[in-house]
């Protein structure tokens, strides 16, 4: 997928929402501030406010019982934001509902102990069967799948990341779901992505009733 280079100059300028929309916005290049929280809010802030007839500090937002975010605003799209070291992504969808989640590709987590304690057994089993490096990369492919699969349904992680199976893959191809929690509903409503905004960091990206090609979009220099 093409990422459109959007400069910072240009942010400020609204725009009609496409059905589903994902921005890369490089940490090098986000508004300067004391806290992850500031500088994350003032991200956020920015980029869903071109979809607004607001400003920015305008924006009012609610949230799910268990913690999803949404707009408090009539017609505003879906959303879901994640951030890590070097950038954050933002999936914003006129309709249907969305979660996303980007890690590091160069991440070494304990990939045996996290995969026994949040995974499913089949799922923990046949990391521990690779090598080490692929265990490591699928890891991070079968984490991001779930993790942004759980914040499209909007129940969190805590208990339910186990309960989304996905096939075993330690390249860049789309998530396959292998089984769905019982808030998932019917599998013929989901669609599964896999996006690489920078080849440092890699992203899952899980729609629910939305099936429109994806707009990337990415945050740059204005030089």
């Amino acid at each position: 997928m093409d990422w459109l280079p959007i400069p910072l100059a240009q942010l400020a300028a609204k725009q009609t929402a496409s059905a589903l929309d994902v921005w890369w916005w490089p940490e090098s290049l986000q508004p300067t501030a004391q806290t992850r929280r500031e500088r994350t809010d003032a991200v956020l802030r920015i980029l869903l406010a071109r979809y607004l007839p607001l400003e920015a500090s305008e924006l009012r937002f609610g949230r799910e019982p268990k913690g999803r975010p949404y707009l408090l605003h009539a017609g505003a799209p879906d959303f879901n934001f994640s951030d890590t070291r070097g950038g954050s992504v933002l999936a914003v969808a006129a309709g249907g509902r969305v979660g996303i989640d980007i890690e590091r590709c160069d991440r070494a987590p304990p990939v045996v102990a996290l995969a026994s304690r949040w995974f499913a057994p089949d799922e923990a089993a046949a990391l521990r069967a690779l090598d080490a490096e692929s265990a490591r990369r699928a890891f991070l492919r079968l984490w991001t799948a779930k993790e942004a699969s759980c914040k499209a349904t909007g129940t969190g992680i805590f208990g339910r990341l186990a309960a989304w199976e996905f096939a075993i893959v330690d390249d860049d191809s789309a998530p396959a779901v292998m089984a769905l929690p019982h808030e998932a509903d019917d599998a013929q409503s989901w669609r599964f992505l896999r996006l690489a905004p920078a080849p440092t960091h890699t992203v899952a990206l899980a729609c629910r009733d939305q099936f429109a090609a994806v707009q990337g979009y990415c945050v740059s220099d204005d030089a």
